[in-house]
């Protein structure tokens, strides 16, 4: 996410940072450029209805600019014994609720939760994952349904001054690690390295 919302994640225990998919073609990006992509099978999907639907966004950094976050992640996985992770990029996801449609959602974009000189969005589809054999990986950090997300309030806040009408927020992380990792390796390690298993909830799958 941008600077603009000031956005803050507890990703491990003592540690916080700020809070990646593949790409399809989609057929209205908002200003500055945008693309769909497939998220994993059982997550938040896009599901636009008449008057109303839900949106998952995932925000990153475009390719060209160093991923410090990720720099940082890649170094905690490799503490926890991941040492066959060879990149991490790191994601902001929103999910957005409500009467919604695709206008308010470039307005979000535009506006809000994206800087469309160093970043770029998605909007996520819920598809199959394919196996990829362990070479190409995705974690998702959310928070748990009964802690309070301030974040979420702060963005659902600036959304309403934007104009959007009665949006709820939920926010999130997504890791998308390059090597050949074993799962259950990298499912132990992300819980106690990237997330706090306190307050999140930690899934692993393979992307593609």
């Amino acid at each position: 996410m941008s600077d603009k919302t000031g956005v803050l994640v507890k990703a491990a225990p003592g540690r916080a940072v700020r809070p990646a998919l593949e790409r399809q073609p989609f057929s209205a990006p908002a200003r500055g450029g945008g693309q769909g992509a497939a998220v994993p099978a059982g997550q938040p999907f896009s599901t636009p209805a008449r008057g109303g639907g839900t949106y998952l966004l995932e925000v990153t950094l475009k390719p060209e600019f160093t991923d410090s976050e990720g720099l940082s992640a890649l170094g905690l996985l490799h503490r926890a014994g991941v040492t066959a992770a060879r990149c991490v990029r790191v994601g902001r996801l929103y999910e957005l609720r409500g009467p919604l449609n695709l206008g308010h959602v470039h307005v979000a974009v535009r506006d809000l939760l994206c800087d469309c000189v160093t970043q770029e969005f998605r909007i996520c589809h819920a598809v199959k994952p394919s196996p990829n054999n362990g070479n190409l990986w995705r974690v998702e950090v959310w928070l748990k349904p009964a802690v309070p997300d301030p974040v979420a309030e702060s963005v659902r806040y600036a959304l309403l001054e934007l104009g959007i009408p009665d949006p709820e927020v939920r926010c999130g992380l997504a890791y998308r690690i390059t090597g050949k990792c074993g799962r259950n390796q990298l499912e132990k390690a992300a819980a106690r390295s990237l997330a706090n298993p306190v307050i999140h909830r930690c899934s692993v799958c393979e992307a593609h």
